[in-house]
């Protein structure tokens, strides 16, 4: 368990790609899982509530709170988008301005666990928001790095926005196919673990100070 920052509230750790940071099933051990029992080793109350779920394949900055008041306070926050939070991603492809905002209406399929864009008004569609930058482009590989400032934190949001705009994640074969499949195989100096993705949430701001951890791609 890899803890970040720690305080008698709140506790932010790195999470790593492929493991889940919250699950019922008993017999997986999960982040959630990970801080309580770190807990009870101290002889602190077994309570942690996870603010900002990163899905399986992803990994970086997770925050929890220690308290229910902490959570309460946290989630507010989160609700209110007072969170800053930056990920960063490599993509197929190359987006055609170096930077800009991205805003669309995706509908979460629980049964099948996954979102799609669809168009604006339809019954249980939520818009999403993000803001991305081009950091790099290697014209060899056709693979770009971008920074995402994720506003809203919708189901699959960023696999999704991008990957409707041709630029699925490297590793995501969920949104992106063979083609994002087969990109993994063109990285340069990095690898991916089975099932896992290139995508990072590399910064997160709580109370004015910021947190950061390195992608590892």
């Amino acid at each position: 368990m890899d803890i970040v920052y720690e305080d008698k509230d709140k506790i932010i750790l790195n999470k790593p790609a492929g493991q889940l940071s919250q699950s019922g099933k008993s017999f997986e051990m999960d982040l959630v899982s990970e801080v309580l029992t770190y807990r009870k080793s101290k002889g602190e109350e077994a309570y942690a509530a996870i603010i900002n779920r990163l899905d399986r394949p992803v990994s970086g900055l997770v925050l929890m709170a220690k308290n229910k008041k902490e959570a309460a306070r946290l989630s507010a926050l989160m609700q209110k988008e007072s969170l800053c939070k930056h990920y960063q991603v490599l993509v197929c492809g190359k987006p055609e301005a170096s930077g800009g905002e991205l805003v669309d209406n995706l509908l979460k399929d629980a049964k099948n666990n996954e979102s799609s864009v669809v168009p604006k008004g339809k019954t249980g569609a939520k818009e999403a928001r993000l803001f991305y930058k081009l950091l790099s482009y290697d014209e060899e590989t056709d693979i770009a790095r971008l920074d995402i400032h994720l506003i809203t934190g919708r189901h699959h949001q960023i696999r999704v926005q991008l990957s409707s705009r041709n630029m699925p994640v490297i590793g995501d074969g969920k949104y992106g196919g063979e083609r994002a499949l087969q990109a993994v195989r063109q990285l340069k100096g990095t690898r991916l673990k089975r099932g896992c993705i290139a995508l990072c949430a590399v910064s997160l701001t709580v109370d004015g100070r910021t947190y950061e951890v390195s992608p590892g791609f």
